[in-house]
């Protein structure tokens, strides 16, 4: 859930400070930070959520999404991760981009899999398939969503990612909130909902999901250039 500000009133960058209240803008959450801090004794100091809360971060929409993300301490790791295999300066691009970003917590876990960390050299290539199936080419509000699920008798659409996957989106069947799936099945939930950014949509979600690849994947330049939905279709596993 994101917490709206302010009215978006232009699409020029403005300076939150001397144009207060015309910005729009969004509070992103943090939980990742004093909550996991636990010291090792009395003397290492304080552990109080309420003498070091977590603090929100604004989000801007009149900013690209690449500043937001650097703004934003739940995607501290997220960011990070994509500088480390090219994918960042991709954002501070005029795309447009739809960016499902993965909070620090999930990327964390994730990053315990792998012997020496995530960011070694050598994970490099799974690093960049996961980091590229949470960036969708084109504008994906959850309007534009929600109009194009409509769409479709499957009541899915499948959109196109930076990694050559396919990214499904579909209501959920008990809430009706728009949740993310892989070819796989396994399901990402929504955090922080489609802020709007000069390039594009920016999203946090709860978890993360691995991209499936079908057996015989399309040219790559097909789905760079592809700003449409499809039909979702189940994908075969990688063999």
């Amino acid at each position: 859930m994101a917490l709206s500000l302010g009215g978006c009133q232009s699409g020029a960058r403005q300076d939150a400070h001397a144009q207060d209240g015309s910005v729009c803008s969004f509070m992103a959450p943090t939980v990742s930070g004093t909550r996991n801090y636990v010291p090792r004794d009395a003397k290492e100091g304080p552990d109080s959520a309420i003498a070091y809360p977590d603090p929100e971060t604004p989000v801007y929409c009149d900013r690209p999404i690449a500043e937001s993300l650097r703004s934003a301490i739940e995607l501290a790791n997220y960011t990070r991760a994509l500088q480390s295999v090219g994918l960042f300066n991709i954002l501070e691009q005029g795309g447009p981009y739809t960016v499902f970003a993965i909070a620090n917590g999930p990327l964390q876990r994730y990053e315990a899999q792998f012997s020496g960390g995530i960011l070694q050299p050598a994970n490099a290539p799974a690093l960049k398939s996961l980091l590229g199936y949470t960036i969708v080419p084109g504008r994906w509000s959850v309007d534009a969503l929600r109009k194009a699920i409509a769409r479709q008798p499957t009541h899915a659409i499948g959109l196109h990612t930076l990694s050559g996957a396919i990214l499904t989106v579909s209501p959920d069947p008990a809430s009706g909130q728009l949740i993310l799936s892989n070819g796989a099945g396994a399901v990402n939930r929504l955090w922080v909902t489609g802020i709007p950014q000069s390039n594009g949509v920016l999203y946090f979600t709860q978890s993360l999901l691995s991209p499936v690849f079908p057996q015989v994947a399309p040219a790559a330049s097909s789905f760079a250039k592809s700003t449409q939905s499809v039909a979702a279709k189940p994908l075969a596993p990688l063999r």
